[in-house]
């Protein structure tokens, strides 16, 4: 299923005839998907970071259920947020490289959601989620103005379009719904803030609280930066009617690197830096608790389906979460990341909630890290013991996952020019080191 964008006005009208009845969808709630680029975890006040980068979001926090151990399934954009949309392991959806996109055949959240009877829309503001690369799948509205306005994503600020292009959202779904008693179709609503990735903009206000000479302190201007856009887009949320019957979840699609194990940025390492995302959910009636067990990436999209009644992904590896955020316990299994951008970055990990394991393939190095005694993961564990049964596991999950890939034969590659190879160089991602 792939839909075609549409204005956003149009968007509200024209389903207004073309759904399940009212009486079915009055039980399923709104959900609005929020994603930041390039957001470690532990750069937040309520995963305890002691400067003040996130008060909206500490707020938000307070209201809702937080996942202190949430594993991202890769540490740059395309493959995780691929995870994120289905389910789905790297080596399943096949989303490694940039050259890969998500071909059709894959069930996605919106693609389920949107045969349920929701509206769906989405604004992206990165490159990797232009529709040539495949997560527009499902979405009745993709707005992708601010990636066709981008030739270097990097250089542009855009929290507070992407927020603006919110609160349009917001004020066209209010005016249908107040203009037609029996307007009860819900939506899906996918925003995804870019600024946190480099280059690490100043913004006056803001940044000379953290600091402008030290890369890290302007990543933590920006993130406060994108914090006060998120607090605008909540209080329109609340102000446009919707607070109450509207599932909110905040996340990430990976970290970021500051010298943790040597290097910078991301995508070049499946250490904590780069897979330790945030995980916030908030559903309405549902009490604020914090979850200390290790939760997945691949398992909101399944708890978004619970929520609204809907059966799994197709092939998904992932759970849902919904004991959790009812407080009740949940045997989530081990998390799968991958990292396969060329021979020379090509790696593997299995995170439990006690131990880390990482093979790279092109050294055979293998480590293993206690995760409750060394959160850092500074010290490998050196007892050869420890990594069989993880590789073991690993090895298994890894076959299972290409098994799914093998059954979707129009996987698509992209032919990319020198010079869309020369920009995504230039914003950080390319390289074999």
């Amino acid at each position: 299923m792939r839909l075609h964008v549409l204005p956003l006005l149009s968007l509200v009208l024209l389903l207004a005839g073309c759904s399940p009845g009212a009486a079915e969808l009055t039980k399923r709630p709104n959900v609005l998907l929020i994603t930041i680029d390039t957001l470690r975890r532990d750069h937040l006040g309520t995963y305890g970071y002691p400067r003040p980068t996130s008060p909206h979001l500490d707020a938000f926090a307070k209201g809702s259920v937080v996942f202190e151990d949430a594993q991202s399934q890769a540490p740059w954009t395309l493959p995780s947020l691929a995870s994120l949309m289905t389910g789905l392991e790297t080596s399943a959806h096949g989303c490694r490289t940039f050259h890969d996109a998500l071909a059709p055949s894959y069930d996605t959240l919106a693609e389920r959601l949107f045969a349920a009877g929701y509206d769906t829309a989405a604004v992206a503001s990165h490159v990797f989620l232009g529709r040539d690369y495949g997560l527009d799948q499902g979405f009745v509205h993709f707005d992708d103005e601010l990636v066709l306005e981008m030739t270097r994503s990097d250089e542009v600020i855009s929290s507070p379009k992407v927020t603006q292009k919110g609160l349009d959202f917001f004020t066209a779904k209010a005016a249908a719904r107040d203009a037609h008693a029996d307007e009860k179709r819900p939506w899906l609503l996918w925003l995804h803030y870019f600024d946190p990735h480099a280059d690490y903009l100043p913004h006056p206000g803001v940044s000379q609280h953290f600091g402008t000479q030290r890369p890290l302190d302007l990543y933590d201007g920006e993130i406060a930066f994108t914090d006060q856009a998120i607090g605008r887009l909540l209080d329109g949320l609340t102000a446009a009617g919707f607070r109450e019957d509207t599932v909110v979840v905040f996340t990430a699609d990976h970290g970021e690197e500051f010298g943790d194990h040597g290097r910078a940025g991301h995508g070049h390492s499946l250490y904590h830096e780069q897979l330790d995302v945030p995980l916030i959910v908030r559903v309405p009636g549902v009490e604020a608790r914090r979850v200390g067990g290790m939760v997945r990436s691949i398992d909101v999209a399944n708890t978004l389906l619970e929520l609204a009644q809907l059966t799994p992904l197709d092939e998904s590896a992932g759970l849902s979460l919904l004991p959790l955020l009812h407080g009740r316990s949940l045997d989530v299994p081990a998390s799968l990341a991958e990292l396969e951008r060329n021979a020379a970055l090509s790696a593997t990990s299995w995170t439990e909630s006690g131990r880390k394991t990482i093979l790279r393939q092109l050294t055979g190095e293998r480590l293993a890290f206690d995760r409750r005694a060394d959160p850092r993961e500074a010290q490998p564990v050196p007892t050869e013991a420890e990594l069989a049964p993880a590789l073991a596991a690993m090895a298994a999950r890894l076959e299972a996952a290409r098994e799914i890939a093998a059954q979707h034969a129009d996987s698509w590659r992209l032919a990319l020019g020198a010079s869309e190879l020369d920009d995504l160089e230039a914003t950080g991602y390319a390289g074999d080191q």
